[in-house]
């Protein structure tokens, strides 16, 4: 019988050593880095600023809309008595106007008036909605809806009217923007609604 006899490898010290100066290095950053996730404070980001803008009225500060950045508006005055007026490149517009409660009637019986008025303004409308009872912030409103031909682009838009009620003031919201964009636009009526602010 033969008998292999192996003499017993000796380990190489240099690679040993090599292999866990590596795994230290590594171990040790592991936990510094982890230890640097761990105390350093996360930084708050200011949503206010970063995400959305805050819009006064022009007159005395009233009345603000804190809405986001990513709806691209910009303030401009028309001169058609509008608390706010905006717009933006992709033609969405947000009109607020503010008028005085009116004795003796109702917001639903003056809604029902101020449709009938200020539809006669949109030749061809199409749409019209019934007009909805909403609470907005606990306060009362009525809101209603209607597509329209816009004449000098010749394009399709929709329009959403608004009218809240918080103490002696009625306030008035005009939303409207291209047909094709209403998929997209879904929530920019509860967006203006609840984030604006009576100051």
């Amino acid at each position: 019988m033969y008998e292999f006899y192996k003499e017993p490898r000796r380990l190489n010290i240099k690679k040993v050593v090599i292999i866990a100066v590596i795994l230290i290095v590594l171990l040790m950053s592991l936990t510094l880095f982890i230890a640097h996730k761990i105390t350093t404070p996360k930084k708050k980001e200011d949503s206010n600023s970063a995400t959305s803008s805050t819009i006064y009225d022009s007159i005395d500060h009233s009345i603000s809309l804190e809405l986001p950045n990513t709806f691209n508006l910009n303030s401009y005055n028309s001169n058609l008595g509008y608390l706010i007026e905006l717009h933006s490149k992709e033609d969405l517009s947000i009109f607020v106007a503010k008028e005085e409660k009116i004795e003796n009637k109702t917001l639903a019986e003056i809604i029902e008036a101020d449709k009938l008025a200020f539809l006669s303004n949109f030749e061809g409308h199409s749409n019209l909605s019934d007009t909805k009872e909403l609470s907005v912030q606990n306060h009362l409103s009525y809101t209603y809806s209607f597509h329209y031909l816009d004449q000098n682009s010749n394009q399709p838009f929709y329009l959403q009217v608004i009218w809240l009620e918080i103490e002696d003031s009625l306030y008035i919201f005009d939303i409207e923007f291209p047909l094709d964009d209403l998929p997209f636009n879904t929530n920019i009526a509860s967006s203006v609604l609840s984030s604006f602010k009576v100051n």
